[in-house]
């Protein structure tokens, strides 16, 4: 199986996944699609995942493909989530017993290695994959805009009560996605134009996480690739100007935006819910350090009632699995930062693999549970960029046992 193959198809995958994800719910919300493909994320990762997964594993056997440390730490991580939900499923008590949340850790499970793949085979120098992302985000801003009051692109309003389509939060990941591929992608004055489209157009799909997040990757990624250039001191500040300057006339910032509820997140309902959920968590590990306290989160009422950050990880799957979690992260962040910090921020490969990697530790640490398959792409992204290096010979910098 050659790389080239591998690297389409996985393209292909994550054009599905991501731009797919929100062009399927728009459809639907619209009445324009039936939708008889339920979230997408799922179905799609079963359909298009399951042929990746098996290319994949018939490109190793095959010496097509060569690990790296970061590939076998993934995969001894998910053998350990497996078999550590598996244990507490087959012999576990109460709520541990429950089918339903082993099916959404096995389900996570699953979508991790897809997201992983099809980022690790990802080719950013594909023209095809560029002028798709592209389009992509234009057309989000423009199905955002058109379908919103300048405050908040509601795809379940649109829909109604009838079918049941994605919310504010999958769709906003996905923006965010593209958005950050795009940054990677360009620089210059074309960098501060997909910032300028990115930013209105989280603003109205009013996911605060995913706004905030993307902020700070794109503040940190413009230090670091423009410094003193003219893209910072002159197209950025024009470009945030004029997007001010709109907002004021359409005077979007006297309206009830979500986004806006950041300047009195403390009034918020699902900020004081989350602070009870994460009150609930630090309990739940002062009680159970070391093993964690699995599916107590059932106690709540149901599977969504876990800390939205990586503490989730520590009560899910014991402090190995935290630990665990918290160090794949950490090694995907310090690998592309050496990347950069060695000369090849300017590498579109690098640049992803530093992006991904810092809006996934800024959500682990603020907003997502272990569970959430964001993660994944910042793994992926980190292992491409070194399989790149190897490819050009280029020395890689994960010290010993970096290769098998």
């Amino acid at each position: 199986m050659k790389h080239s193959y591998l690297s389409f198809f996985g393209g292909v995958v994550f054009l599905t996944l991501f731009p797919g994800y929100f062009f399927y719910h728009t459809a639907v919300a619209g009445a324009f699609f039936p939708p008889v493909l339920g979230g997408f994320f799922g179905p799609m990762s079963v359909v298009l995942g399951i042929p990746l997964v098996l290319l994949s594993f018939v490109a190793l056997i095959l010496g097509r493909e060569r690990t790296l440390f970061i590939d076998q730490a993934f995969v001894l991580y998910l053998l350990f989530v497996t078999t550590w939900s598996s244990l507490h499923f087959l012999f576990g008590t109460g709520v541990q017993e429950s089918f339903p949340f082993y099916m959404y850790n096995l389900s996570t499970i699953f979508l991790w290695l897809v997201v992983y793949l099809a980022v690790r085979g990802l080719d950013l120098n594909e023209k095809w994959l560029r002028w798709i992302l592209s389009l992509s985000l234009f057309y989000f801003l423009a199905i955002a805009a058109w379908n919103s009051n300048g405050q908040f692109y509601d795809a379940e309003r649109i829909a109604g009560d009838a079918v049941r389509v994605s919310g504010y939060q999958g769709l906003a990941r996905s923006a965010a996605v593209v958005a950050l591929v795009l940054l990677a992608l360009n620089r210059g004055l074309r960098a501060a134009l997909i910032a300028v489209i990115a930013v209105p157009l989280l603003f109205l799909l009013g996911a605060r996480s995913e706004f905030m997040a993307f902020l700070v990757v794109a503040a940190i990624l413009f230090g670091i690739r423009e410094g003193a250039s003219r893209t910072m001191l002159i197209w950025l500040p024009l470009g945030i100007a004029g997007v001010a300057y709109l907002a004021i006339s359409f005077q979007v910032f006297d309206g009830s935006s979500r986004i806006l509820q950041l300047l009195e997140i403390r009034e918020s309902t699902s900020y004081q819910a989350r602070s009870e959920l994460q009150r609930y968590a630090v309990k739940t590990i002062a009680e159970h350090p070391l093993l964690g306290s699995y599916a107590s989160q059932m106690y709540l009422g149901e599977m969504g009632g876990y800390a939205h950050n990586a503490l989730s990880a520590w009560v899910s799957y014991g402090l190995v699995g935290f630990l665990g979690f918290v160090l794949l992260l950490g090694y995907a962040l310090v690998q592309s930062a050496r990347l950069a910090r060695k000369g090849y921020a300017a590498d579109p490969q690098v640049a992803l693999a530093l992006a991904f990697s810092l809006y996934a530790v800024t959500l682990a640490a603020t907003a997502k549970s272990v569970n959430d398959p964001i993660f994944a792409l910042a793994w992926g992204a980190t292992a491409c960029a070194l399989d790149k290096r190897r490819r050009a010979g280029k020395p890689l910098l994960t010290g010993r046992g970096a290769r098998s």
